[in-house]
């Protein structure tokens, strides 16, 4: 019923936390794939520890790093064939009942496409960071339209991979995604989401391992996650019918983001021309800020 497909590089570090996790799920029906980018460290000793584990379906090493997670969601994809998919980053890790309690809210409604869990951010060492807000709330479903605009426009709910769990009938057609390499998987869940409902689990079942060799913050020190945010902005405006307040504001929360980097880059040549860009494209930045920060304070019952 599950496709479990862990993609892993360089995580030896965190690649037994994670296999475990998921061996040792109380949803027993999964099939599990296990895939090496060509690995530099220890990674290969590690999985082959798990060769003749009976739900250990394949490992896969590639000669040459494909320099994409994306290139290995697909192959994972090419090689699994349950009816549901999880992707279980390699330095991430999972409660036991992630998988019953997301498999339980897609098999209770048909029109779901995407269930997922509240997320625990870790440090390297798996001492837990901040807060996880909203926890003991009813479990929510919501048309996946609404989702993208609130929950993943508004405020990306789905900032993990490894905290969701989908149809595979709900794959992107296309792989339009795979051309963005630090926001391709925010990309990714809008074009799964608008093709059903999505169920959000207010429970932290999934911990998110966050460090600096993560490819969003190499993304934000070069400036190139911005230039694909509004790259993504503009495709998915063109998608869907979203008033205009609500696109000012969506504009205005990355306007926020992107000015807030900018000085944290001591506004450097290449940020400089990334805010020209953003200012031809989005006109009247301070406005849409300011914007945003008042759509930010209002119920959503006003725009819906």
């Amino acid at each position: 019923m599950v496709s479990v497909i862990i993609p892993n590089y360089c995580h030896a570090r965190y690649l037994k936390q994670r296999i475990e996790s998921v061996l040792a799920q109380t949803y027993s029906d999964i099939e599990v794939v296990l895939l090496d980018d060509c690995s530099t460290d220890s990674s290969r000793e590690i999985l082959e520890s798990y060769r003749s584990h009976p739900r250990i379906k394949q490992i896969v090493y590639n000669d040459r790093n494909s320099g994409s997670a994306f290139a290995q969601w697909q192959k994972g994809f090419a090689l699994t064939g349950g009816e549901y998919i999880w992707i279980a980053e390699s330095d991430d890790y999972a409660a036991p009942t992630l998988l019953e309690r997301c498999v339980a809210e897609l098999d209770a409604d048909p029109e779901c496409v995407a269930a997922h869990t509240l997320s625990r951010t870790v440090r390297e060492d798996g001492t837990p960071v901040g807060h996880v807000h909203h926890v003991g709330k009813a479990t929510r479903h919501l048309n996946g339209r609404l989702f993208v605009v609130r929950h993943l426009l508004r405020r990306n709910e789905l900032y993990n991979a490894s905290m969701v769990v989908f149809r595979r009938s709900a794959l992107p057609a296309g792989k339009t995604y795979d051309k963005y390499r630090y926001a391709g998987d925010w990309y990714f869940w809008m074009l799964v989401a608008l093709q059903g409902n999505v169920a959000t689990i207010f429970e932290p079942l999934n911990a998110f391992r966050r460090h600096d060799a993560a490819t969003t913050t190499r993304g934000e020190l070069t400036g190139d996650l911005y230039t694909e945010v509004l790259q993504i902005l503009q495709t998915i405006f063109g998608q869907l019918d979203i008033a205009a307040p609500i696109r000012w504001a969506l504009e205005g929360k990355q306007l926020c983001r992107l000015h807030r980097a900018c000085r944290r880059s001591g506004y450097s040549p290449t940020y400089q021309a990334l805010w020209e860009r953003w200012r031809k494209a989005c006109p009247h930045t301070l406005l849409r800020r300011i914007w945003y920060k008042i759509y930010g304070s209002l119920p959503d019952t006003l725009f819906f």
